[in-house]
Order: C-alpha cells, then sequence, then structure tokens
C-alpha cells in the first residue's frame, strides 16, 4: 500500500504539524506534495480574480497531483486506487483510471453525500463519479442508507465502520507536563477535538458551559482544532466571560492528541445536522477517546450514533439544545459509578473496532474487486 498526501494545512496553507513523524513510524510508503487540492480561501471578488486563481493556483496543483499519482502507479503497479475525499479529488480518481485502466474506489463519511447536491457544479457530479466507481465504502450504516437513498446499487456499497488505532490510543496516566503547560493542572477537564465547524457543536459546548460551572466550578473546557469558526468561538466565550473556563487550543500533534485524551475526565463533541445536510458520517474521535479509558458525550445525529453506544459508552445528547450538552457533562462529573461503567465498555467498545480488524476487512475488498471483470 502506498499513500499520496499532503503536506500542507488546507486551512493556513502552512505545514501539517508532524507528518514527517507520522510518515516514518506508520509502517508503510508515503509520499507528500506540498497540496493536493487548492488551498481554503476568500470568496473571489470577481471573475478575474477567479480566473487567475485556476490558472495560476488550481490547475498548477492538479497538474502536480496528477503526475504524482501517475507516477507511483506505474512504479509500483498498482492495480486499485481508493480516492478518500471524493469533493476534491473524484476527478482524480477518474483520470488515473483511463491513464492507467486502475480500479476505483471511493471512501465516504458523510458529508459529501449528505450535502444538497445542487450546492456547486461539482455537488451535481457526485453521483456520476460514485455511479462509475469499482467499489464505495460506507464508513457508516447512516452513510450506506444515504448511499442506496441516492439510487446506489447495494452490491457496490461496502460496509466499513471507521476503526481506531489501539496500539496508539490507550489507556495511560494523566500527562501532568501537558496539563502544567495549559495552565489546567487543579482543574476537571473535558475535551473536545474535531475542525472547528458548526457541526461539531462546539459552539453550543461554550454556550452551556457556565450551567456546568454553577455545578462544578472547577470543571474547565479544552477544545482541540482549527477551523473557519475559531473566531466565532473565541467571541463566544468573551461574550460569556469564560476566558478562564474554556481553552482553544489549536491543532494538536499527534502526541498532544494522546495526552489531550488522557488528561481529560471525558470527552465531548455534541454534534448536530445543519440545514445544508451536513452532519457527522460517523466520528472517530468517539472511539479515540473510548480507548483511552474515557466516557464520551457525542450528538444524536449522523453516524455519531453508531459510534456512541447511548447508555453503554457514553451519552448522546440533541446537539442543538444546550440543556441537553450541559446537563449531560454535569452529571457525568457528579457520578463516577456511571463514568467508570460508561469507561469500562466503551474500552472494550473501542478494541473491537481496531485497526487490525477493519484493514482485514478492506484488503479483503480489494482482493475481491482486483479479480473483477471491469466496470
Amino acid at each position: 500500500m502506498i499513500v499520496l498526501a499532503a503536506r500542507q494545512n488546507y486551512d493556513r496553507n502552512e505545514p501539517i504539524r508532524g507528518w514527517e513523524e507520522h510518515d516514518r513510524d506508520c509502517g508503510y510508503q508515503v509520499e507528500r506534495l506540498a497540496l493536493l487540492r487548492p488551498p481554503i480561501l476568500p470568496p473571489p471578488r470577481n471573475r478575474l480574480v477567479s480566473a487567475w486563481r485556476l490558472l495560476s493556483i488550481d490547475l498548477p496543483i492538479a497538474l502536480r497531483a496528477l503526475t504524482g499519482a501517475v507516477r507511483l502507479i506505474k512504479k509500483h503497479h498498482v492495480g486499485i486506487v481508493c480516492i478518500g475525499e471524493l469533493n476534491s479529488s473524484a476527478w482524480l480518481g477518474e483520470l488515473c483510471r483511463k491513464l492507467s485502466g486502475c480500479r476505483v474506489i471511493y471512501y465516504i463519511h458523510g458529508e459529501e453525500v449528505t450535502t444538497r447536491f445542487e450546492a456547486g457544479s461539482f455537488g451535481r457530479k457526485r453521483l456520476q463519479h460514485l455511479s462509475r466507481a469499482d467499489a464505495i465504502v460506507a464508513v457508516s450504516n447512516f452513510t450506506r442508507n444515504t448511499l442506496l437513498e441516492l439510487g446506489l446499487p447495494s452490491d457496490r456499497i461496502h460496509l466499513i465502520e471507521n476503526a481506531v488505532d489501539t496500539e496508539h490510543f490507550c489507556p495511560g496516566p494523566v500527562d501532568h507536563q501537558f496539563r502544567q503547560r495549559w495552565e489546567v493542572e487543579d482543574k476537571r477537564l473535558v475535551v473536545g477535538i474535531g475542525r472547528l465547524v458548526p457541526r461539531k457543536g462546539f459552539d453550543r459546548s461554550i454556550e452551556g458551559w457556565p450551567s456546568v460551572l454553577e455545578q462544578h466550578p472547577d470543571a474547565h473546557l479544552m477544545i482541540a482544532g482549527d477551523g473557519p469558526q475559531r473566531g466565532e468561538l473565541e467571541s463566544l466565550i468573551a461574550y460569556h466571560g469564560l476566558q478562564k473556563s474554556v481553552t482553544l487550543t489549536g491543532p494538536l500533534t499527534v502526541a498532544d492528541l494522546l495526552s489531550a485524551y488522557r488528561s481529560a475526565e471525558l470527552f465531548m463533541m455534541p454534534n448536530r445536522t445543519m440545514p445544508d445536510g451536513d452532519t457527522e458520517g460517523f466520528g472517530l474521535v468517539f472511539l479515540e477517546a473510548n480507548a483511552c479509558g474515557r466516557a464520551v458525550i457525542g450528538g444524536k445525529a449522523g453516524g455519531a450514533v453508531e459510534a456512541v453506544k447511548d447508555g453503554e459508552t457514553g451519552m448522546l445528547v440533541d446537539g442543538d439544545v444546550v440543556g441537553e450538552i450541559a446537563g449531560a457533562v454535569i452529571r457525568l462529573l457528579a457520578d463516577p459509578e456511571l463514568r467508570s461503567r460508561l469507561e469500562n465498555n466503551g474500552l472494550a467498545h473501542a478494541r473491537a473496532n481496531s485497526w487490525t480488524v477493519r484493514a482485514l476487512q478492506f484488503h479483503e475488498l480489494c482482493r475481491n474487486i482486483a479479480v473483477q471483470a471491469p466496470l
């Protein structure tokens, strides 16, 4: 297996933290280009700016991505290409198929097919790309059902739920240096990890935090990640006077993510479905937290209802109802017996959904596709 990935972050167009260490230790070959798709930029002011971006940014990046992919396909005699990002990379799979005759698999998480298909010219082409795939992997039953509702054939859709690296994410001691660095040594830490976008529900978490502090004055909310909603979240923190009780860390290294899970009393990401259909396809962070021995709070939306077993590995709440979110935190912080039961069940659940199990499923799918006649 060979992976083609990016070195730069698409939000800030700066190096991804820790990519060299990851590639060195991951156990498989990773080749990287600066970017595989254009960085996220403000909307163009006019058509002239749009045309300039297309010629000077978009097309050169696309050409380098295609050249890099085809080079790896020829060098390693690749027979199957798996595209992990439908919205911006479907074209790459299509061209690789035409130029090399390889098979194409699309790995679908959720938002790629739940958001409205009318949005933009590509939105109307997604179904065409999916219908030409040799196989489609859905990471949850929610995603699989969405694909079926779009009219895609069931024999081409394969359920392979997201999995967690239980060798890396595992129970361990609280990282006191991590706590000291973020000045939360004496706090009851609740951690949220994810891209800062509305569907994750971090805004509602902040809005409910004053209620949590009324019952647990020593509670502290730490949100790790970055994204377009950061400015809004910072304003919410200031509006509610929570500067000493809520921390936005920005992106963390892989080692610090592990420290965050282990140093927390519980994990929270009350995801919700947005008006345009954007929702959580699964929620791997819930399994990562469970694998570290932490109870979780998630939203009753999308595939999170499969990642979190309500009342067994964590609690599910309405991600739009601030009172429910705050109430779940208050209850878990106040009830160590309940928290311990959820932690134990969550750890067992994560171990049953390890990377080893899911990798075998994916490799078996690839073997089956390799012997099939082309579409």
